[in-house]
């Protein structure tokens, strides 16, 4: 995987009104850091500038060296660099899980770089899903096959957004397992959540309150 090196420096962002206000981040390879927060409060504005999927209004943000500037698409950055986790899931129903784990590849050109299949399937414990199609399973498998789909690419970050907040408290701790797993081979990891719980297994806990980041 990728060295990691992101910084957040002043950053701000609203729309009808501030939602981020002078935000200041850094984020390596060696980062665990979870953003706790109330419903609404601008976690996951945050995290999707964080992945570079949505705009900032000011400040400075830098992503292994390189300047993120305002109105500019970074898709190859990201899809290089950036694991996402949902809540939701976000998988296609209509597709098998291998499928679905496969479906970043389609728009990688270095083929170097990806995971083995089999082999992260087994490791997450869904090597006998891969056939079976996603509608099919339960909350913490299909969790499992989002996490597939996050690591398939080698990414350095992992983003997740509330992803244990439709599992109940073993898969969370499952989940929650496998995601530490990931931070100790080296890839940094954001999470935003509002459950205590899930905040604890971070390094570093934040809260986001008043459209401002302070340590816990």
């Amino acid at each position: 995987m990728n060295e990691l090196d992101l910084t957040l420096e002043h950053l701000s962002k609203g729309y009808l009104r501030p939602v981020l206000k002078d935000v200041n981040l850094h984020i390596t390879n060696e980062s665990y850091v979870t953003i706790l927060g109330a419903s609404g409060c601008g976690k996951s504005t945050l995290l999707n500038i964080l992945g570079l999927v949505e705009d900032y209004d000011g400040g400075s943000y830098y992503f292994n060296g390189q300047r993120i500037r305002r109105h500019t698409d970074y898709a190859r950055l990201r899809l290089e660099n950036i694991g996402f986790i949902f809540q939701s899931y976000n998988l296609i129903p209509t597709l098998s899980c291998r499928e679905n784990i496969l479906l970043p590849t389609l728009y990688a050109r270095r083929r170097g770089r990806r995971q083995s299949l089999d082999e992260l399937a087994e490791r997450l414990g869904i090597g006998h899903l891969l056939e079976q199609n996603v509608a099919t399973l339960s909350g913490g498998e299909k969790q499992r096959v989002a996490v597939a789909r996050a690591l398939i690419l080698d990414p350095c970050l992992i983003l997740a957004d509330e992803p244990t907040g439709n599992l109940d408290e073993q898969n969370r701790d499952s989940i929650m397992s496998l995601l530490q797993e990931e931070h100790e081979k080296g890839r940094g990891i954001v999470l935003i959540t509002h459950d205590s719980q899930t905040a604890a297994w971070a390094d570093r806990v934040y809260r986001l309150i008043d459209g401002r980041v302070g340590e816990e």
